[in-house]
This record gives structure tokens, C-alpha cells and sequence, in this order.
């Protein structure tokens, strides 16, 4: 994997705005137009637990266990591995759980040695099943740059990769990414923002788009879930500054109004 740093373009200087932190439940309706095949009906939760690993292993012993959890041990892999997050980790994936490994990207501007260093780190120590890129740009002229990252963490076999934007990107993202989270925010951003969604969004499958919420009361959880189509969704009552921290108190109804792929 290393050997793909010279390959790797340098990423374009340009000007981003708004926050980078947010991972957001998400309802998004995404209407079937044209023919289009949106993917399975099912819904999964896709959870970023910024927490220890202590309490890590609630989401695997919990009644309905989360499909996706994303694991950040220190604003990435860390300096040096932790046995009590392999041990998490662990725990998770032998109960189903798919674990990604967050990695920031700073909308583009994060050295790109640094970025793959991270990747590497998260392979050789916690061999999990994929990586969260965080902080993604969403302009198209840095397709090639996040291009070229999906390719570096599934140069070791196939591994999951999920973009953050946390705003709808550029449409080709949704062709170097399994997964692009379309909205990171409170839950009143995500009201205004599911009214606002492009008509192209509407059409793209469900199984590609993730919504995190934060700041979100059960009731305005589960009225999100209800309505929404998209195929990855989480919603936590948490808030800034780093809203998974901590678990909602209705997780569990949350998760398991998700229902599961069979």
C-alpha cells in the first residue's frame, strides 16, 4: 500500500466551509424515479462511536446490534495500537458488527502521506473491514485525490469505503465510494436539509447514502426513521462539541426499528 504514495495526486488548495464534526441520522426521502434501482428495502444503523472501548463492547452485547460501527482511538489509529481496542474490536466483528476505522482527511488538505499512514496503521493493527474518511471535500476537482485514497485502502483486498462530506458532493463520489454520508448535522439542519435535497440525489440508491443527527430528541429520531429512505441512517441525542461520545438512551429502539437485511 505504501507504494501507492507516489501515484497518489496532490490534493487542490481550495476554500472549505463549515464544520467538520457531525455524523447524522439519516432521513432522507429519496423518491424511486425513471426506473431507477435504489437497492434493497432494508436500513442499517451506521454508528460512530467515539468512545472507549469499554463501552464499545455495549454495541455488541446490545439486543439489536448495530450493522456499522465506526472506531476512532485517537483522532485515527493513534500513535502506537491498543490491546483493549483490538479486543473491541474483536468482540464487535465476532457478533456481526462491520467495523470501519476513522480517518480525518481535512476536506483535502491533509497531507496525503499522513492520510495513508492511517490506513496503515488501522490494516496492520486492528485488521478491520474498511475506512471512514472524514472531513471529504465534495468539489468535483478533488475526485481524483479521494480516488486515489479508495484505491489505497482496498489495495489489500476488498475493504468498505465511506466517505464524509456531510453535504451532497460532487455526483462522481458516489463512483470511488461505497457508502457517502449526504448530511451531518442537528436535527433541525436535517429537517431543512431533507427539504432541500437535489433531484439527482433522489435518485441514487439507497444503499450509497448515510445521514448522521445529532441533537435529536427519541421522538424526532424515530419520526426521522419512519419517513426516511435512506440506506444508513443514525440519530443520537448528543451535541457539539463531539456528539458520539456518548450512546442515545433509545439506541436500542432505534436500532431495531431499522430492522436488518436477511
Amino acid at each position: 500500500m505504501r507504494a501507492l504514495l507516489a501515484a497518489l495526486p496532490a490534493p487542490a488548495l481550495i476554500a472549505v466551509g463549515g464544520a467538520c464534526i457531525g455524523l447524522t441520522i439519516g432521513a432522507v426521502v429519496l423518491l424511486a424515479q425513471g426506473g431507477v434501482d435504489r437497492g434493497p428495502a432494508c436500513r442499517e444503523a451506521l454508528i460512530p462511536a467515539y468512545m472507549p472501548p469499554d463501552e464499545l463492547t455495549q454495541l455488541a452485547r446490545a439486543a439489536h446490534r448495530p450493522q456499522m460501527v465506526i472506531v476512532n482511538p485517537d483522532s485515527g489509529p493513534g500513535a502506537q495500537r491498543s490491546h483493549t481496542y483490538i479486543s473491541a474490536v474483536h468482540l464487535l466483528q465476532a457478533a456481526g458488527v462491520r467495523v470501519l476505522g476513522y480517518v480525518p482527511t481535512g476536506y483535502g488538505w491533509r497531507p496525503t502521506q499522513a492520510v495513508i499512514a492511517d490506513v496503515d496503521r488501522y490494516r496492520d493493527w486492528y485488521r478491520l473491514d474498511g475506512i471512514f474518511f472524514d472531513e471529504a471535500a465534495s468539489g468535483a476537482e478533488l475526485l481524483p485525490h479521494y480516488r486515489a485514497l479508495a484505491q489505497a485502502a482496498r489495495s489489500d483486498g476488498p475493504q468498505l469505503v465511506v466517505l464524509n462530506p456531510g453535504v451532497p458532493p460532487a455526483p462522481g463520489y458516489f463512483d470511488l465510494a461505497d457508502v457517502i454520508v449526504t448530511f451531518e448535522g442537528d436535527y433541525p439542519a436535517y429537517v431543512a436539509a431533507m427539504r432541500e435535497t437535489p433531484e439527482w440525489l433522489r435518485r441514487q440508491r439507497r444503499d450509497h447514502i448515510a445521514h448522521l443527527v445529532y441533537g435529536a430528541t427519541r421522538a424526532q429520531a424515530l419520526s426521522a426513521l419512519s419517513d426516511s429512505a435512506a440506506g444508513y441512517l443514525y440519530a443520537t441525542s448528543g451535541v457539539l462539541p463531539n456528539p458520539w461520545r456518548t450512546l442515545p438512551p433509545y439506541l436500542d429502539e432505534e436500532v431495531g426499528a431499522l430492522g436488518t437485511c436477511g
